[in-house]
């Protein structure tokens, strides 16, 4: 089970660094600028959802 969640925390925290940077560099284009703002604050969520999966592969 650690070994899961250490791989899923990995999988995730790449995800999540992928859509924040696309949705800030992205966040001052003219084509709907609100969608950029909810993919940086989804890529915040699942960046905090891979550092709470490895803190639960460490202490499983």
């Amino acid at each position: 089970m650690n070994k899961l969640f250490a791989v899923l925390a990995a999988i995730i925290l790449i995800a999540g660094v992928i859509v924040f940077t696309h949705g800030e560099l992205n966040k001052n284009s003219e084509d709907e600028p609100e969608t950029y703002k909810w993919m940086r604050i989804f890529g915040a969520i699942l960046v905090i959802i891979a550092i709470v999966c490895a803190i639960l592969s460490k202490t499983m």
